[in-house]
């Protein structure tokens, strides 16, 4: 007989798989799953039932998962227990460990566990049916072929073959020895606010104490050196041409460097074909390379994306915007781009406003996706000014979000603190009159 699964789930949710990344799923009508919906009733079941071999404990109508979760796997510990919890802390990973916990797994995991385990049950099935006598009933209708529909109580073909199911399993960000840690921001469409993340992120890596070079790899059109308030910043078909200049014009200041978009929009297709080797170079004089990208995806994303320790990928509170990233996922996983370090953030987010971060999360198949905050006009009126630092020590909404954010992507970044204020004073644009006299154009908004 083929192993079981027991999950502890509230009610609510098993009737809205949706919000936990399974939208579509009967969860209740599983053959190879057993739900409960009370820590009683599934202390009782799985107590009582010697095929049931794991627990995946979402939540429960009566009980704190972490102490269901606990109490199951003293019940029985030969059960693999699993805890599913998107935002969990340090003092729950270390509780979990006090008390055995096979894993403690975010919702990407959860998905990839039922996906896994309802594949492993139609194959065992199938093949149980293949070798059974004519007479024998049917365990579970037989797997069907390619070229068939799958059956209702199965997973639907494209939830498993879905290049978002392998993109959303994937390892967490890494950092190589020895090279910066390099964090493109791209999104699918443009007017995500890639430029104004990358900006005010790479200040905000910079006050943490990180060695740090803005990239502007939007190649035409890119213009985070004027947002930065950098002037003269040395471009990028310049660096490639000269590359004597580059640790001497990127040196000069020990903190934030920027690398500006080429100022010939026609060195774009030079400068792909170039940059793997000027990135090799960088890796070495920085610890941190935030680049800002442009709305068209090319061969400059796949240069960046096959390089990177971690992508920041930006959805805004438009529906078009969600279904571009998919698109844009989607074509990462026909080319082979490495997905692991893919990490999800819903910008604009405001009190009414049109998205949150769970529906972006449930059209991503469960991936965990941040929230940066709308921080208003005042972001494009500092920015617009070429006063990036001004904003970042205004503490405007959009900052501090995004400051949490960089703190959990960056390496060892708990460990450092954001140092106030800014860039030196001469690095930095002129004090403003008044909350709107930077110029009046929408440059975080690329």
């Amino acid at each position: 007989m083929s192993s079981r699964v027991a999950l502890c789930i509230d009610e609510l949710t098993c009737r809205n798989p949706d919000l936990v990344g399974l939208g579509g799923e009967a969860l209740d009508s599983q053959p190879w799953l057993d739900v409960f919906l009370t820590g009683e009733a599934a202390r009782r079941g799985v107590d009582e039932s010697s095929d049931i071999e794991e627990a995946w404990v979402v939540s429960s109508e009566d009980v704190e998962p972490i102490n269901l979760a606990a109490t199951l796997k003293a019940d029985r510990p030969d059960v693999l227990v699993r805890l599913v919890e998107s935002e969990g802390c340090g003092s729950l990973f270390s509780r979990a460990h006090t008390a055995l916990i096979d894993e403690v797994a975010d919702q990407a995991t959860f998905v990839r566990r039922y996906a896994d385990a309802k594949r492993r049950f139609a194959s065992e099935n199938a093949l149980a049916l293949a070798g059974a006598p004519a007479e024998a009933p049917a365990l579970a209708p037989p797997l069907p072929s390619e070229d068939s529909t799958l059956a209702p109580e199965y997973v639907s073909a494209d939830f498993l073959e879905s290049p978002l199911i392998q993109l959303m399993t994937q390892t967490a960000p890494v950092v190589q020895a020895g090279r910066a840690f390099l964090m493109p921001v791209v999104s699918g469409s443009g007017g995500a606010g890639k430029s104004s993340v990358a900006t005010v992120g790479a200040y905000i890596a910079r006050q943490m104490g990180y060695r740090t070079l803005l990239l502007d790899y939007d190649l035409q059109f890119g213009d985070v050196a004027f947002m930065a308030g950098v002037e003269r910043a040395l471009a990028i078909d310049e660096a490639i041409a000269r590359p004597e200049k580059v640790e001497r014009e990127l040196r000069r200041d020990p903190g934030l460097a920027v690398l500006a978009a080429p100022a010939r929009l026609e060195a774009a297709e030079e400068v792909v074909h170039a940059l793997p080797r000027l990135l090799d170079d960088l890796g070495g004089m920085f610890d941190v390379i935030i680049a800002n990208t442009g709305a068209a995806w090319a061969e400059q994303h796949a240069v960046l994306l096959e390089r990177c320790s971690a992508a920041l990928f930006l959805v805004d509170q438009r529906s078009s915007s969600i279904r571009a990233c998919r698109h844009a996922l989607e074509l990462c996983a026909r080319c082979g781009i490495a997905s692991g370090p893919f990490q999800f953030a819903l910008n604009r987010c405001s009190k009414g406003a049109p998205l949150t971060s769970a529906d972006v999360s449930s059209a991503l198949q469960g991936a965990p996706v941040f929230e940066l905050k709308d921080g208003g006009r005042e972001v494009e009126d500092y920015l617009g000014g070429g006063a990036a630092a001004e904003l970042l020590d205004s503490r405007n909404e959009f900052c501090v979000s995004l400051e949490r954010v960089m703190g959990q992507l960056l390496p060892d970044a708990p460990s450092r603190s954001i140092e106030m204020p800014g860039m030196p004073d001469d690095r930095r644009a002129p004090k403003r009159r008044g909350r709107h006299a930077g110029r009046k154009r929408g440059w975080g908004a690329s």
